[in-house]
């Protein structure tokens, strides 16, 4: 739905209070610089629209200090109730004084407001100065120094309140803090509603559904979709789909927990799961028993491959004989036993339906409708089109985002199938009522090329394809499931590959490689290849992105005498920039001092339905670079907890790269640190996940350690950490590391 929105006040009332006291290194006064960076509009009139509550009751808080009690009452002479860490979400209940009321984990507690950031960014909210000659500061305090000045009526977007203040947007990717009693916080309202042609909405499959800023559970939370609510369909990526609500929040809600309906034909339905997508206007069937087998072929003799219950909904595709194949709730395509449901008689079909289902290596896409012919037409731009016989007398898409296909949509008498790399399929049925093809990769070339600064082996392929790397010394194995060979040589060389010997089994295409002569390699997906990059060795030209974590207003985790983690990482950072200099390598630096944020590439330029936070800047970095990493401090309840440890994140492409250039930084980095080897740990850290290329998130020491906070604030222990993750990118990119 399209929605016309104007602006409402929050009242803000509460009487000034002081601020938590700070002390900032080496920050510079911006106010002449930022006088051509702030951006404020002209103030929209609130009129006599009705006032949100002033206590804030229906946000979301996120806690901004490491370790934080919850208490009984809003106070410091309350008994504890327990404790939130850092980074942890709260709902928010009610304001009294300087203490939050919020409810966590379905408790209610109270908890200072001067630990907590109130997310006004979500909701679309807006600060207007209502002052004249108003200061805005680094941070919420009035010991913060002065960025720049505004006036009454500019207005800001707003992204967080602390306590008595209010941090604001200012443009260029900076912000501002300004005092509460200056300004006025408006929101958007829905003032009519516009229904909008062939529109899709999203709601809750049942109960509600969580609004995350991020395709992951455990991303930050924008919004909860309730029963009854529905939220504007942007695009599905995988098992994940966009939405926007009538506040103009956008995030993402899994799909298996969500409901697709089209305006204009609520019949129309739509489904997205982790490996199936569906869209059709289906007979259904009811499960009439508990902990039914959904099983993976027409017959007890197959395997069970996942469970329904008792009136969970199946969404038909075909009956075989006293079997039923469908969707399930939670978007599994499978078989379940006809005596075990109700409201399907023999011979149900879908009016019609398509089906993709990528639970195995050979995914399946099954059109089924009441057509007696239909043809396959091949378009260019990677299309394909199978015009039916009869019209389906509605119209509708569904983005897939996920192996090779892009999108499907149902028009006239045509499904049209769009793809992001050219497929390769076989037409496994067709026949009046149902076309059934399967698509799996083919190999058709494997060639090594000589660059300057070394060497590519790239694999051509037609249809998607994910490779499965493991490394045994200077070994490299590369595992292509599902795939075929459809090349002429079966032995390629180069001269830092020296040799590639394809073999083929049922299950995939295999690819053992010879690295001896280079140390390392990364991985690269391409539409319709697969290239592995082999630098020259040594750190000479290779190009190293270091991300000193936190920075900006976030100061990670402190240790008992408040010594901050984005200080200690910055100066290890700033120590492992000059030594990989002084040995050839450029480096890219995430942000570019102790207290600033993050800064992206220039370039970079995120989809509208993709996260561009703080995070996401930090790994842009990665797709310009032969490694990436990430320097912390980890913080621990137990203050005996000391020593190093390095995540990575298993599920990206260059995975084994990332595990080797792990081991090496610990082994390194405790020797030159003398600290515990906590080991090698699997994460799904943003920074890991996205990374284009091998990837380390290091935990140096423990902050909370009163020993190994003392030994990070001296200068020594500094350049021993940044000289032990030298010692180990020298030996990542030497041959001999193999």
């Amino acid at each position: 739905m399209a929605k016309h929105i104007r602006h409402i006040s929050i009242n803000s009332t509460k009487p000034l209070s002081r601020a938590p006291r700070r002390v900032l290194l080496g920050t510079l006064l911006l106010a002449v610089a930022l006088s051509g960076v702030l951006h404020p509009v002209t103030a929209l009139s609130a009129g006599n629209a009705p006032l949100t509550p002033a206590d804030f009751s229906g946000f979301k808080g996120v806690v901004v200090g490491d370790v934080c009690n919850l208490r009984s009452g809003p106070g410091t002479s309350h008994s504890v109730l327990g404790t939130v860490l850092e980074g942890t979400w709260l709902d928010i209940l009610a304001i009294q004084n300087d203490w939050l009321k919020i409810s966590y984990k379905g408790k209610e507690a109270w908890i200072a407001a001067w630990l907590v950031d109130i997310d006004l960014s979500s909701g679309g909210i807006t600060a207007v100065i209502t002052r004249t000659d108003v200061n805005m500061r680094q941070g919420p305090g009035a010991d913060y120094p002065v960025l720049g000045m505004t006036q009454r009526g500019h207005t800001y977007p707003a992204e967080a309140k602390r306590n008595d203040w209010i941090r604001v947007s200012i443009g260029g990717g900076r912000t501002a803090w300004i005092f509460e009693e200056l300004l006025q916080l408006t929101l958007p309202v829905i003032e009519e509603t516009i229904p909008v042609a062939g529109d899709m909405v999203v709601g809750p499959r049942s109960g509600s559904v969580t609004v995350y800023q991020r395709p992951i559970k455990g991303s930050p939370v924008m919004v909860t979709l309730k029963s009854g609510d529905s939220a504007k369909y942007i695009t599905s990526r995988g098992a994940w789909i966009a939405v926007q609500t009538s506040a103009g929040i956008r995030g993402w809600v899994y799909g298996p927990d969500s409901v697709i309906s089209a305006v204009d034909d609520p019949a129309l339905s739509f489904g997205v799961s982790e490996t199936s997508w569906s869209l059709g206007k289906y007979s259904s069937t009811t499960v009439n028993a508990t902990d039914v087998n959904f099983r993976a072929g027409p017959g007890t003799n197959y395997p069970a491959i996942s469970m329904v219950q008792k009136g969970d909904i199946i969404r038909v595709l075909e009956v075989r004989d006293r079997w039923i194949r469908g969707i399930s709730p939670k978007g599994v395509v499978g078989w379940v036993a006809s005596w075990l449901t109700t409201g399907a008689p023999a011979g149900t079909s879908p009016s019609f339906s398509v089906a993709l289902d990528a639970s195995s290596s050979v995914r399946t896409l099954t059109l089924q409708g009441p057509f007696e012919t239909c043809r396959l037409i091949r378009n260019e731009g990677n299309t394909l089109i199978i015009s039916t016989s009869e019209f389906f007398r509605t119209a509708g898409r569904l983005d897939i985002n996920a192996y090779e296909f892009e999108s499907v949509r149902i028009e006239g008498s045509d499904v049209t199938i769009k793809f992001s790399e050219t497929p390769s399929y076989v037409v496994q049925e067709q026949s009046p009522g149902k076309v059934v093809l399967g698509f799996a990769p083919t190999i058709t070339g494997v060639e090594v090329r000589r660059e300057d600064d070394g060497e590519v082996l790239t694999v051509h392929t037609l249809g998607y394809t994910w490779p499965t790397v493991t490394r045994n010394g200077s070994s490299v194995t590369m595992f292509l499931p599902g795939a075929s060979y459809s090349g002429q040589a079966s032995l390629v060389s180069g001269d830092l590959v020296r040799q590639v010997n394809i073999g083929t089994t049922n299950d995939g295409v295999s690819l053992s490689l010879d690295a001896s002569l280079s140390g390392t390699y990364l991985l690269k997906k391409n539409a319709n290849s697969l290239e592995a990059f082999f630098p020259n060795p040594g750190l000479a030209g290779k190009v190293i992105v270091v991300d000193p974590g936190h920075g900006g207003n976030d100061p990670g985790a402190s240790g008992p005498t408040g010594y901050q983690e984005r200080t200690v990482n910055w100066r290890i950072a700033v120590k492992l920039r000059d030594m990989l200099e002084a040995a050839g390598a450029a480096v890219i630096l995430t942000r570019l001092g102790e207290f600033e944020d993050a800064t992206p590439p220039e370039d970079w330029k995120p989809d509208i339905d993709e996260y561009s936070g703080d995070l996401a800047k930090r790994a842009a970095w990665s797709h310009k670079a032969h490694a990436f990493v990430s320097i912390h401090n980890d913080w621990h309840s137990n203050p005996q907890t000391a020593g190093t440890t390095s995540y990575i994140c298993s599920q990206t492409l260059n995975t084994c790269e990332s595990r080797r250039l792990a081991a090496l930084i610990q082994k390194h980095l405790t020797a030159s640190l003398g600290t515990v080897d906590r080991g090698v740990k699997d994460s799904n850290f943003f920074v890991n996940r996205e990374s284009a290329c091998p990837s380390v998130l290091v935990e140096v020491m423990y902050l909370s350690n009163p020993r190994e906070e003392n030994l990070l604030r001296q200068d020594y222990i500094q350049e021993a950490a940044a000289r032990g993750i030298f010692r180990a990118l020298e030996e990542y990119f030497s041959p001999a590391s193999g």
